[in-house]
């Protein structure tokens, strides 16, 4: 059944993208004679530092309002990636193992995410605060394709991500929203805004809490990616006229399942799941990791006759330990000790056991000059300072899953400190050459001193294990990342540019390993055109990239256990088209195609690259009542075939796959109620796979989820 289903979306897709294009939709049937008002709504994207309608920016970027975010149902980073093209995200053994691969351009464990991760003007300072769970309470997500580090810095490479909050406002609002869904999963939201002192002194407050059993189960029928997270976050903005600050604050706690994954004995089974060969995960020891995260972040506008001055101070500390199996089995068993819970075995399992801290400051200070001028530029400065502890042990339990902190031998221990110093200083000036015409000019520097301390001789007692004897390596990076763009407005609705920009991603170590740092050149063209009447928005971009020394990780099955690597030249071609068009006042179609070819110079494929990625959203709303209306919508995906190179260098191919989601909801202006489903046709997929010695490890992505959902707002 799954062919035909499949033929049928791909044809329905080829249709919808066409039926909104065609002169005579365009000129006829697109508006009707009672709906040449109806346009779609603008967006304005702030992806260049200023305010700017989405047509209007001439690069490739896919904006997601707060109505398209409540539509679509996104709560996470996983959802709105799902809905964008050339962009793929894995989670692997946890949360905060999370790899993102833009235009070919991936992510290297215990590395730098390949985009900056930007919330409020705040960059997340290291790839575990990106899935940090909950998305809510969210303006507007931007997500930029293609190099972004003359404004975002040297971990732009392949992009940026900016998310924009709701904020305060000056009249009291109430919003709420509950879900109840299948694996007993409760989520909860509530936020409240408001004055303290009309026009001058507003806050607002968002909670969420979620808690579920999990909907991936073991062997025995446990849930293993079960979930308890409380989130708070508050914002206060105080508005003396010409000087504005923005103070935020967020904390949460989360207790969730992780190292789920599930060992099968053949290479053959990576795309095998429920079935004699491949049951699902089998398990003694269930993984549990723990997460704390605090954020805090300030920001200073102050208006001038020349432009706003801009400060952003963030600060972040995230904690998190997690223990779990290194079987991967339910004993008894071969784990990487060997054998495990056998009569003459010492051992009734095999544990790992990790710790990290993340504690990151941030600062960005910037000077923008006013956007109503022929000549509009800006100038900045930013700095990052972190430091990480990474623990890693593995051993044996002596006796039983209970009293685990009594019953553990370490057989292997190791411990890291990484501090990172990075500074960067950049300027863009963006120059009306004619009415018609814009040269945009880019540049920045960046600079990284970073360093690793491995210890040996622990005491387990200390944060920060006390060195009997200890390995100190130091490295430093830095990288002139210009950018140069021409864009020429053929009309009021079709803009088409040309650009070229080099990229920089800093090296790292990883458990003493130095990475080299990587870096491209990028060449693009693209175009963005309104149609229909201002009814269709459809943008498109081809693409070159030079690759040089692409990051690599894997895990391997002895210590250190992590191995990172440089694939030294690839080259990437691609292309992305993206679509949104209101067929009708009740009928909505929107769509994504990338491709990307993405190989190394010596002609093998690139890691964790689909050859494509296509999407299809289609929503309908009708009317019940004169206050109450259904709205209908289904969301597709197809993901091409990509590889996934374990630390034995050998590549897996994981197989082409469809995603459906649908959400079916009835509201009014208050109330909102209905019902949803996610992965429908229950696709599985590996996440992550590689050889460790034992048999091979497969992390899983999660099957069919669904529930009902309700909100008020007032």
């Amino acid at each position: 059944m799954k062919k035909p289903f499949r033929q049928g979306v791909l044809t329905t897709a080829a249709l919808a993208l066409w039926l909104p294009s065609s002169p005579v939709m365009a000129e006829e049937g697109l508006a009707g004679e009672n709906e040449e008002s109806i346009v779609l709504d603008e967006i304005v994207v702030t992806s260049r530092k200023r305010e700017e309608s989405l047509q209007d920016v001439p690069d490739s970027v896919t904006a997601f309002n707060a109505v398209a975010i409540e539509n679509a149902g996104i709560d996470d980073v996983q959802d709105f990636v799902d809905l964008t093209p050339n962009i793929i995200m894995r989670e692997t053994f946890r949360a905060g193992v999370t790899f993102i691969t833009i235009r070919g351009i991936t992510t290297g464990q215990q590395g730098w995410a390949p985009v900056t991760y930007v919330v409020d003007g705040v960059q997340a300072g290291s790839l575990d605060a990106i899935n940090q769970g909950a998305l809510t309470d969210i303006e507007r997500i931007e997500v930029l394709k293609g190099p972004q580090g003359a404004l975002y810095g040297a971990g732009a490479i392949a992009g940026a991500i900016n998310v924009v909050t709701k904020k305060p406002t000056n009249d009291m609002e109430y919003a709420g929203k509950a879900s109840f869904g299948n694996g007993n999963d409760l989520k909860l939201s509530a936020a409240v805004s408001g004055p303290m002192v009309q026009d001058k002194l507003l806050f607002r407050l968002n909670g969420y809490y979620r808690n579920t059993d999990g909907i991936l189960e073991s062997t025995d029928g446990e849930g293993l990616d079960f979930e308890e997270q409380a989130t708070i976050r508050g914002r206060l903005i105080a508005d003396f006229e010409n000087l504005v600050f923005d103070l935020r604050a967020s904390y949460s706690d989360i207790e969730a399942g992780a190292a789920t994954q599930e060992l099968v004995t053949s290479a053959d089974l990576i795309d095998a799941f429920d079935t004699p060969a491949a049951p699902g995960p089998a398990r003694g020891i269930i993984g549990k990791e723990n997460r704390q995260f605090v954020e805090l972040s300030a920001k200073i506008d102050w208006d001038t006759d020349y432009g706003t001055f801009t400060s952003v101070t963030g600060y972040s500390d995230i904690d998190q330990d997690l223990f779990g199996s290194v079987s991967w089995q339910k004993p008894p068993a071969i784990s990487l000790l060997g054998p495990v819970g056998g009569p003459a075995d010492p051992f009734t399992d095999a544990f790992q056991d990790l710790a990290d801290n993340i504690e990151t400051f941030t600062q960005d200070v910037r000077f923008t000059s006013r956007s109503d001028g022929r000549f509009r530029w800006l100038v900045g400065a930013s700095y990052l300072d972190r430091e990480v502890v990474n623990f890693l042990s593995i051993g044996g339990l002596l006796s039983g899953l209970e009293k685990v902190e009594e019953n553990m031998l370490r057989l292997v221990e190791q411990a890291d400190l990484r501090k990172d110093s990075m500074w960067g200083i950049y300027g863009q000036a963006n120059y009306d050459i004619t009415d018609r015409l814009e040269l945009t000019l880019a540049l920045r520097y960046d600079e990284n001193d970073y360093e690793t301390t491995q210890f040996t001789g622990l005491d387990l007692e200390t944060v920060v294990p006390t060195p009997d004897g200890v390995e100190t390596q130091t490295a430093n990076d830095s990288k002139w990342q210009p950018k140069v763009q021409l864009s020429y407005d053929w009309s009021d609705n079709f803009m088409t540019y040309v650009t070229y920009a080099e990229g920089f991603r800093s090296g790292f170590f990883n458990t003493g390993n130095l990475t080299a740092p990587e870096s491209t050149q990028n060449y693009e063209i693209g175009f963005k055109s309104t149609l229909a009447g201002g009814r269709m928005r459809l943008n498109g971009a081809a693409f070159h990239i030079d690759y040089s020394d692409q990051q690599l990780t894997s895990v391997i099955g002895e210590a250190p256990f992590r191995l990172t690597t440089n694939i030294p030249e690839s080259n990437i071609d691609g292309l992305e088209l993206e679509m949104t068009a209101l067929v009708t006042e009740a009928l909505e179609v929107s769509g994504g195609l990338g491709v990307t070819d993405a190989k190394t110079v010596e002609g093998d494929k690139s890691p964790a690259t689909p050859e494509y990625t296509l999407n299809l959203s289609v929503s309908y709303t009708q009317p019940i009542t004169d206050v109450w209306e259904a709205y209908a919508r289904v969301d597709y995906r197809h993901q091409g075939t990509f590889l996934i190179v374990d630390g034995t260098g050998t590549a897996f191919e994981v197989g082409e796959k469809d995603y459906v989601n649908a959400r079916l909801m009835f509201r009014n202006d208050t109330w909102s109620i209905g019902g949803f489903v996610n992965n429908l046709f229950d696709e599985r997929q590996a996440n992550d796979f590689g050889f460790i010695g034992i048999g091979f490890v497969r992390s899983n992505n999660l099957p069919r989820s669904y529930g009902i959902e309700a909100s008020v707002r007032f």
